[in-house]
């Protein structure tokens, strides 16, 4: 047991609209002599979202000597780097994420602690600080700060001891951790022995069990930007794979490489009639170009219709990094099923199950048994490919009766598709059923509504014949959107209230929470959400 340092500041917060796109934030914190820090966090210190408020986020600390290094770094906003700026709770000289450890034991007052996670910056730091890239500049320098779970309660009053009572695993600091986590993303080694690491909050270690469990790294771009970066790309072939599908091939305007992506990964295309629409890639990456393909959709609300009509070859087009939530998971055996324009993921599926030495199965529902689109792209593994149609029908029923250990199931289609597999697989394990829309579910006797701003007394009307995103958008509230069909999540929201949920993204827990209001409503007169 050693003296390490001593509370130079103690803050707390409450929540509150902020900067200029009035985000809700608790950011914001003043300095006070004394908190009372129980099990579940700090009196009276708010957060914005739910979930962090938990037992693993009790206490936020950062090192103060960070600020001095940032000035340096960004001199424009060198008078917002203040103790402080962080949204920090605690302040101790000499403490940062080189010399502290996961499951680090420390005694402060009558205060006992264990540090179990290190904090993960968003994007409110880039409004805070003024600078557009400082969340993923302090992500990658390792000058983020960390957080405690509480073992004790009481009091901590400024000035009080920091007192080091255990450090069981000093070979994991916290900028190790880090640098696995955002940097050398790709080390198996070190995942498997984080997925142990028993102080480790279970956040984190579930980051590393996916990876391991997918073989793929996620991206982290949108909690730090709060939108997708954006690439300037030109269209350099357009092939007509029938007269309702276009596939287009797109490559970078300066020459530079695209970024690689994992199977079941989208791109967004911001279109310049001012609609963004998500489509999967369908090709491998391949001498520079990303490949969508667009089926053109009878009742289009000028996406697919406007790609059809009005993108011509060498126009230039604004496209997001790909991003991918339609993952695939390492199995034995894979199942494909896909209706449509809804086969455009599982192009890239079965080149990667082949790659992995996986056995798989497409089933494949198309018009015309005998001529239907990507009929060459997938003649390679004909022996692996089944398709159907109204003469010849699926029956999902018997497909997926038997779930057989280690066999995972992935759907693509119109919500009304969708539904069909995923009751067919009723009796199979949710973590083995994985699905992606390609169009929202229909609003009928849609009603109108009034949405809240929370920490604000702005209210806006929501018509009947308007999403509610665009209601907000219409009243100067700007959210970052996607595919704007429920599919990708990028609009997300917290509310209080109660929803009609249409997105095809969220699970059944984080929908008592969260909604999508590209495609969602209130179902009654009222609701109110949290902005991001």
């Amino acid at each position: 047991m050693s003296i390490i340092s001593s509370v130079c500041e103690l803050r707390t917060g409450k929540a509150k609209i902020m900067f200029p796109k009035k985000i809700n934030t608790a950011i914001d914190k003043h300095q006070v002599t004394q908190i009372n820090v129980t099990l579940s966090g700090i009196s009276g210190d708010e957060h914005v979202y739910e979930e962090c408020i938990d037992e693993d986020r009790v206490i936020l600390q950062c090192a103060p000597e960070h600020y001095s290094r940032l000035k340096k770094h960004f001199p424009e906003s060198s008078h917002l780097f203040v103790n402080g700026g962080f949204g920090e709770n605690l302040t101790a000289e000499g403490m940062n994420e080189h010399n502290m450890c996961i499951g680090d034991i420390l005694q402060i007052g009558k205060v006992k602690l264990e540090l179990c996670l290190p904090r993960q910056p968003c994007f409110k730091l880039n409004h805070r600080f003024e600078q557009p890239s400082i969340s993923r500049y302090v992500q990658d320098n390792a000058q983020t700060g960390w957080f405690y779970r509480t073992l004790s309660e009481g009091v901590i009053n400024l000035g009080d001891n920091i007192e080091l009572l255990k450090r069981p695993n000093p070979e994991w600091t916290i900028a190790k951790v880090q640098h696995y986590l955002y940097v050398e993303t790709d080390n198996k080694q070190a995942a498997e022995k984080l997925v142990e690491l028993e102080p480790f909050a279970d956040e984190v270690k579930d980051v590393f069990k996916h990876r391991l469990a997918s073989n793929s790294a996620e991206d982290w771009s949108s909690q730090l930007s709060n939108e997708s970066a954006r690439l300037e790309v030109r269209v350099v072939k357009i092939i007509d794979e029938s007269d309702k599908v276009k596939r287009l091939l797109l490559s970078r305007t300066d020459l530079g490489p695209l970024p690689a992506f994992t199977a079941g990964a989208h791109i967004c295309l911001h279109l310049d009639n001012g609609l963004t629409r998500a489509y999967s890639l369908c090709a491998p990456l391949n001498n520079d170009c990303y490949e969508v393909a667009v089926g053109l959709a009878p009742d289009s609300r000028g996406g697919s219709k406007y790609i059809h009509e009005q993108i011509k070859l060498r126009d230039v087009l604004q496209i997001s990094e790909p991003a991918n939530l339609f993952t695939m998971t390492r199995s034995k055996k894979q199942i494909f099923v896909a209706a449509g324009i809804g086969i455009t993921p599982f192009l890239v599926m079965i080149e990667e199950a082949a790659a992995n030495d996986e056995a798989f199965e497409l089933h494949y529902c198309v018009d015309d048994t005998t001529d239907y689109q990507f009929q060459s792209q997938l003649a390679k593994y004909q022996d692996n490919v089944f398709t159907y149609s109204l003469e010849q029908p699926l029956e999902i029923n018997k497909l997926l009766d038997n779930h057989q250990r280690g066999t995972h199931v992935y759907t693509c289609g119109s919500p009304a598709f969708i539904r069909l597999v995923k009751e067919a697989a009723e009796h199979w394990s949710p973590d083995n059923v994985h699905f992606e829309n390609f169009s929202a579910e229909s609003v009928t006797d849609a009603n109108e509504f009034m949405v809240n701003i929370q920490g604000s007394e702005q209210q806006i009307n929501v018509p009947a014949d308007q999403s509610m995103l665009n209601a907000l958008r219409d009243n100067g509230i700007e959210i970052n959107s996607g595919c704007e069909t429920g599919r990708c999540g990028a609009c997300c929201v917290d509310y209080q209230g109660e929803v009609e949920h249409k997105d095809s993204i969220l699970t059944k827990s984080e929908r008592k929470r969260c909604m999508i209001p590209c495609v969602s409503r209130a179902k009654g007169a009222d609701l109110t959400i949290s902005l991001p």
